[in-house]
């Protein structure tokens, strides 16, 4: 695996890619709901897993981002201190 920086925007583009796939899911949905009869068999233990992933994923970024904010506050606290 390769860490890759991230911004602001990035992190918006990725947003935005799940909530395609959720759009699309729930557009499915609705046709299924419209369409009952139609037979759809879909492999559940692969979206399940790649939910996982990326639950996982998001939940391990936030912690990154939580401890980048807190060593951000320290260095800043740190300099301020030194200033005086």
């Amino acid at each position: 695996m390769t860490l890759v920086p991230y911004n602001a925007d990035r992190l918006d583009e990725t947003a935005l890619r799940i909530l395609d796939i959720a759009a699309r899911v729930r557009k499915m949905a609705s046709i299924m709901r419209r369409e009952p009869d139609v037979d759809l068999a879909i492999h559940e233990k692969k979206a399940a897993e790649w939910l996982a992933h990326l639950e996982r994923w998001a939940a391990e970024s936030q912690a990154k981002l939580d401890l980048a904010l807190v060593l951000q506050a320290g260095t800043k606290r740190a300099e301020n201190y030194a200033k005086k």
